[in-house]
Protein backbone atom coordinates (compact mmCIF):
# COMPACT_ATOMS: atom_id res chain seq x y z
CA UNK A 1 0.00 0.00 0.00
CA UNK A 2 0.86 3.74 -0.59
CA UNK A 3 0.05 6.33 1.63
CA UNK A 4 0.64 10.18 2.31
CA UNK A 5 -0.43 13.50 2.41
CA UNK A 6 -2.29 15.23 -0.78
CA UNK A 7 0.89 15.62 -3.56
CA UNK A 8 3.20 13.41 -1.65
CA UNK A 9 3.77 11.51 -5.20
CA UNK A 10 1.43 8.37 -4.81
CA UNK A 11 0.10 9.10 -8.30
CA UNK A 12 3.09 9.27 -9.61
CA UNK A 13 4.55 6.03 -8.40
CA UNK A 14 1.48 4.78 -10.65
CA UNK A 15 1.99 6.67 -13.08
CA UNK A 16 5.77 5.12 -13.93
CA UNK A 17 5.02 2.06 -12.70
CA UNK A 18 1.90 1.94 -15.90
CA UNK A 19 4.64 3.57 -17.60
CA UNK A 20 2.38 6.41 -18.61
CA UNK A 21 5.24 8.43 -17.74
CA UNK A 22 9.26 7.50 -18.48
CA UNK A 23 11.41 7.25 -15.78
CA UNK A 24 15.28 8.42 -16.27
CA UNK A 25 16.35 7.07 -12.91
CA UNK A 26 16.10 3.97 -10.98
CA UNK A 27 14.30 0.71 -12.03
CA UNK A 28 10.90 -0.83 -11.02
CA UNK A 29 11.68 -4.64 -11.59
CA UNK A 30 8.59 -7.26 -11.87
CA UNK A 31 10.16 -10.30 -10.60
CA UNK A 32 13.77 -8.99 -10.80
CA UNK A 33 12.88 -7.46 -14.50
CA UNK A 34 12.94 -4.33 -15.30
CA UNK A 35 9.74 -3.12 -16.53
CA UNK A 36 10.84 -1.48 -19.52
CA UNK A 37 11.97 -4.88 -20.37
CA UNK A 38 8.18 -5.31 -21.30
CA UNK A 39 6.49 -4.18 -24.03
CA UNK A 40 3.84 -1.53 -23.39
CA UNK A 41 0.77 -3.85 -24.38
CA UNK A 42 1.99 -7.12 -22.44
CA UNK A 43 2.83 -4.59 -19.27
CA UNK A 44 -0.75 -3.08 -19.35
CA UNK A 45 -2.04 -6.57 -20.26
CA UNK A 46 -1.17 -7.76 -17.13
CA UNK A 47 -1.50 -5.29 -14.93
CA UNK A 48 -5.34 -3.93 -13.58
CA UNK A 49 -6.04 -0.56 -12.56
CA UNK A 50 -8.98 0.68 -10.81
CA UNK A 51 -9.17 4.64 -10.31
CA UNK A 52 -11.44 6.45 -7.86
CA UNK A 53 -13.39 7.73 -10.82
CA UNK A 54 -15.04 5.08 -12.51
CA UNK A 55 -15.20 6.33 -16.40
CA UNK A 56 -18.44 4.99 -18.25
CA UNK A 57 -19.46 5.39 -22.09
CA UNK A 58 -22.50 5.25 -24.22
CA UNK A 59 -23.33 1.99 -25.18
CA UNK A 60 -24.74 -0.78 -22.00
CA UNK A 61 -23.03 -2.65 -19.35
CA UNK A 62 -21.39 -5.47 -21.47
CA UNK A 63 -19.81 -2.92 -23.82
CA UNK A 64 -18.77 -1.26 -20.49
CA UNK A 65 -16.99 -4.18 -19.09
CA UNK A 66 -15.69 -5.93 -22.11
CA UNK A 67 -13.95 -2.09 -23.07
CA UNK A 68 -15.45 -3.01 -26.81
CA UNK A 69 -12.79 -6.09 -26.88
CA UNK A 70 -14.81 -8.04 -29.17
CA UNK A 71 -12.62 -11.75 -27.84
CA UNK A 72 -14.50 -11.08 -24.30
CA UNK A 73 -17.39 -13.30 -24.50
CA UNK A 74 -21.12 -12.81 -23.24
CA UNK A 75 -20.03 -15.58 -20.61
CA UNK A 76 -17.10 -13.76 -19.19
CA UNK A 77 -18.83 -10.25 -18.96
CA UNK A 78 -20.78 -12.46 -16.77
CA UNK A 79 -18.60 -14.10 -14.55
CA UNK A 80 -16.53 -11.38 -14.13
CA UNK A 81 -19.69 -9.08 -12.97
CA UNK A 82 -20.04 -12.70 -10.57
CA UNK A 83 -16.70 -12.41 -9.13
CA UNK A 84 -16.70 -8.47 -7.96
CA UNK A 85 -20.18 -8.81 -6.82
CA UNK A 86 -21.32 -6.73 -9.93
CA UNK A 87 -24.51 -9.16 -10.72
CA UNK A 88 -26.31 -8.49 -8.30
CA UNK A 89 -27.33 -5.08 -9.01
CA UNK A 90 -26.94 -5.48 -13.12
CA UNK A 91 -28.83 -8.49 -13.05
CA UNK A 92 -32.10 -6.54 -11.30
CA UNK A 93 -32.14 -3.91 -14.57
CA UNK A 94 -34.74 -4.23 -17.10
CA UNK A 95 -32.48 -5.37 -19.73
CA UNK A 96 -29.62 -6.65 -17.15
CA UNK A 97 -26.08 -6.68 -19.31
CA UNK A 98 -27.43 -4.80 -22.28
CA UNK A 99 -28.93 -2.20 -19.95
CA UNK A 100 -28.16 1.43 -21.13
CA UNK A 101 -25.45 3.33 -20.23
CA UNK A 102 -26.12 7.55 -20.55
CA UNK A 103 -22.99 9.40 -20.93
CA UNK A 104 -20.60 8.86 -17.85
CA UNK A 105 -23.00 6.20 -16.15
CA UNK A 106 -25.27 9.48 -15.02
CA UNK A 107 -27.87 7.10 -14.26
CA UNK A 108 -26.12 4.61 -11.61
CA UNK A 109 -24.56 5.52 -8.23
CA UNK A 110 -21.12 6.03 -7.72
CA UNK A 111 -21.01 2.70 -5.80
CA UNK A 112 -22.41 0.56 -8.85
CA UNK A 113 -20.12 2.75 -11.31
CA UNK A 114 -16.94 1.11 -9.63
CA UNK A 115 -18.33 -2.24 -9.34
CA UNK A 116 -18.50 -2.37 -13.28
CA UNK A 117 -15.20 -0.56 -13.11
CA UNK A 118 -13.91 -3.66 -11.09
CA UNK A 119 -15.82 -6.40 -13.55
CA UNK A 120 -13.99 -4.33 -16.44
CA UNK A 121 -10.86 -5.07 -14.75
CA UNK A 122 -11.50 -8.65 -13.48
CA UNK A 123 -12.53 -9.84 -17.49
CA UNK A 124 -9.05 -9.45 -18.20
CA UNK A 125 -7.50 -11.65 -15.37
CA UNK A 126 -4.69 -9.29 -14.58
CA UNK A 127 -1.40 -10.61 -12.50
CA UNK A 128 -1.24 -7.14 -10.80
CA UNK A 129 -3.72 -5.00 -9.32
CA UNK A 130 -3.41 -1.37 -9.19
CA UNK A 131 -5.72 0.56 -6.96
CA UNK A 132 -5.84 4.18 -7.19
CA UNK A 133 -8.35 5.25 -4.51
CA UNK A 134 -11.03 2.57 -5.51
CA UNK A 135 -12.86 3.00 -2.21
CA UNK A 136 -12.80 6.88 -1.70
CA UNK A 137 -15.81 7.97 -3.71
CA UNK A 138 -18.39 5.15 -3.27
CA UNK A 139 -21.65 5.12 -1.23
CA UNK A 140 -22.84 3.38 1.78
CA UNK A 141 -25.54 1.26 -0.60
CA UNK A 142 -23.40 -0.52 -2.52
CA UNK A 143 -20.10 -0.44 -0.17
CA UNK A 144 -20.27 -3.94 1.31
CA UNK A 145 -20.31 -5.51 -2.05
CA UNK A 146 -17.98 -3.29 -3.32
CA UNK A 147 -15.56 -4.62 -0.16
CA UNK A 148 -16.27 -8.05 -1.10
CA UNK A 149 -15.51 -7.40 -4.45
CA UNK A 150 -12.06 -6.25 -3.64
CA UNK A 151 -11.81 -9.27 -1.67
CA UNK A 152 -12.09 -11.56 -4.33
CA UNK A 153 -9.95 -9.31 -6.80
CA UNK A 154 -6.94 -9.28 -4.71
CA UNK A 155 -6.88 -13.20 -3.83
CA UNK A 156 -3.92 -15.15 -5.83
CA UNK A 157 -2.53 -11.78 -7.57
CA UNK A 158 -0.54 -8.28 -6.36
CA UNK A 159 -2.19 -6.06 -5.46
CA UNK A 160 -0.55 -2.05 -5.33
CA UNK A 161 -3.44 -0.01 -3.43
CA UNK A 162 -2.83 3.87 -2.94
CA UNK A 163 -5.28 4.66 0.07
CA UNK A 164 -6.88 7.50 1.81
CA UNK A 165 -8.54 5.45 3.99
CA UNK A 166 -5.82 3.66 5.97
CA UNK A 167 -8.56 1.02 7.86
CA UNK A 168 -8.67 -0.15 4.44
CA UNK A 169 -4.78 -1.19 3.91
CA UNK A 170 -4.52 -2.65 7.59
CA UNK A 171 -3.39 -5.69 6.19
CA UNK A 172 -0.80 -4.89 3.44
CA UNK A 173 2.34 -6.93 3.46
CA UNK A 174 3.83 -3.45 3.27
CA UNK A 175 3.07 -0.06 3.58
CA UNK A 176 5.32 2.95 1.88
CA UNK A 177 4.71 6.20 3.66
CA UNK A 178 5.55 9.42 1.34
CA UNK A 179 6.29 12.29 1.92
CA UNK A 180 7.00 15.27 -0.56
CA UNK A 181 8.29 12.87 -3.00
CA UNK A 182 10.41 10.42 -0.67
CA UNK A 183 9.65 7.15 0.99
CA UNK A 184 10.02 8.08 4.75
CA UNK A 185 9.02 4.86 6.67
CA UNK A 186 8.11 1.36 5.48
CA UNK A 187 6.45 -1.33 7.44
CA UNK A 188 3.29 -3.34 8.77
CA UNK A 189 0.31 -1.15 9.79
CA UNK A 190 1.32 -2.64 13.25
CA UNK A 191 5.29 -1.74 12.99
CA UNK A 192 4.46 1.60 11.65
CA UNK A 193 2.01 2.08 14.44
CA UNK A 194 5.11 1.18 17.30
CA UNK A 195 7.76 3.42 15.72
CA UNK A 196 4.92 6.76 16.01
CA UNK A 197 5.90 8.97 13.38
CA UNK A 198 4.03 9.97 10.16
CA UNK A 199 1.76 7.07 9.60
CA UNK A 200 0.87 6.39 13.15
CA UNK A 201 -0.07 10.70 13.19
CA UNK A 202 -2.45 9.85 9.91
CA UNK A 203 -4.02 7.04 11.59
CA UNK A 204 -4.84 8.53 15.09
CA UNK A 205 -6.24 11.74 13.31
CA UNK A 206 -8.50 9.50 10.97
CA UNK A 207 -9.20 7.06 13.92
CA UNK A 208 -10.39 10.44 16.09
CA UNK A 209 -12.45 11.56 13.36
CA UNK A 210 -14.06 8.23 12.73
Amino acid sequence: ALVGHTGSGKSSIINVLMRFYEFGQGQILIDDQDIRDFSLEELRQKMGLVLQDAFMFYGNIADNIRLLNSEISDEEVVAAAKFVQADRFIESLPGTYQAKVIERGASYSSGQRQLISFARTMVTNPKILVLDEATANIDTETESLIQLGLANMRQGRTTIAIAHRLSTIRDANTILVLDKGSIVEKGTHEELLAIEGLYADMYKLQSSKG
